[in-house]
């Protein structure tokens, strides 16, 4: 079999992941109200049409077009409720969140400012903020608005994991084992947390403590394919082929078209030479994944060598 170098095994790794998550926890800011309609865009266009001249209901509006993905009928209603009132500082925060789902960095900084002049204490905006500059790779502000974050709300498990993932992303592991375990700390039985230990883990070469803590995750979160998938790469790593096999397989029972169990299935049906069984995983593999080459010139050596030990005399 081929070294790692030519056939890497694919790995999912957690910082965007958890970043994604964390940017659905920390969304749109919305008044709540116990109040149960049929479809919120309904409930608050029609408040709007009772209450013009009020910024909130627009904002409240704003966030139910939001849920709905309407990024643009979003961002007119916080508009009008910005026109109405100045100083309405959740529809600053949410426009420069829609912003940042967007990639536009630079322009969601500026509405998290607009929203800190107003109310400082916005620990949503400063951590956000954090998150932006470390998409823009300006990680000394990216630490900074994260810990100021965490100033604020240091009981707050989400915001640890944001830092740790910044950590993680700078390539600092000790710092950012450090911060997702203060966070497990308040939240242990928090599955990305978890998740992203055993990344880290695993990149540092610590392979027992990296399956314990996806073993951890998975028994939070028993459907989490990505941490089936890196625990399967785990166990190869420890020469654990057959429960590598064994946890690859189950990760495609529960999505039979998860591209990264199949190739990893086939590399290890292949390390015990199952060359019928590692085609099979290569060709599904090359069906989900047509853009990458490396399954078809597997496939094409495999099958080379297949028809010269069928050619030999014996």
């Amino acid at each position: 079999m081929e070294k790692k170098s030519s056939q890497e095994i694919k790995y999912r790794y957690a910082e965007y992941f958890l970043l994604a998550v964390l940017i659905v926890l920390y969304g749109i800011a919305a008044s709540q109200r116990n109040l149960i309609w049929k479809d919120e865009v309904t409930l608050w266009s029609d408040v709007v049409k009772k209450s013009p001249d009020k910024s909130r209901p627009y904002n409240n509006l704003g966030a139910a077009y939001h849920n709905r993905k309407q990024y643009e009928a979003a961002l007119a209603s916080y508009r009008k409720a910005l026109q109405i009132k100045p100083d309405e500082y959740k529809a600053h925060y949410n426009i420069g969140f829609i912003y940042q789902l967007r990639g536009l960095f630079d322009m969601a900084i500026a509405e998290y400012e607009a929203e800190l002049q107003i109310y400082p204490r916005s620990f949503k905006s400063l951590s956000n903020l954090g998150t932006c500059y470390a998409e823009k790779g300006l990680w000394d502000r990216a630490i900074f608005f994260h810990q100021k974050a965490i100033e604020l709300m240091p009981d707050d498990p989400m915001l640890r994991g944001t830092l740790g993932n910044t950590y993680l992303q700078m390539g600092l592991f000790g710092q950012a084992i450090n911060e997702y375990e203060k966070a497990l700390g308040i939240e242990p039985h928090n599955h990305l947390l978890l998740y992203n230990t055993g990344v880290i883990y695993e990149r540092k070469g610590m392979l027992d403590e990296a399956a314990a803590a996806y073993q951890k995750t998975l028994i939070i979160a028993p459907d989490f394919l990505e941490a089936m998938d890196n625990l399967g790469n785990v166990y190869m790593k420890m020469g654990m082929t057959e429960e590598a096999i064994e946890i690859y397989n189950k990760a495609i029972s529960v999505k039979q078209d998860f591209p990264s169990a199949h190739w990893n299935l086939a590399l290890a049906f292949e390390s015990k030479m199952m060359t019928g069984a590692a085609l099979r995983e290569y060709r599904i593999y090359s069906r989900l994944n047509p853009g990458d080459p490396r399954a078809q010139e597997n496939i094409i050596r495999l099958e080379a060598a297949a028809r010269k030990k069928n050619e030999r005399p014996r």
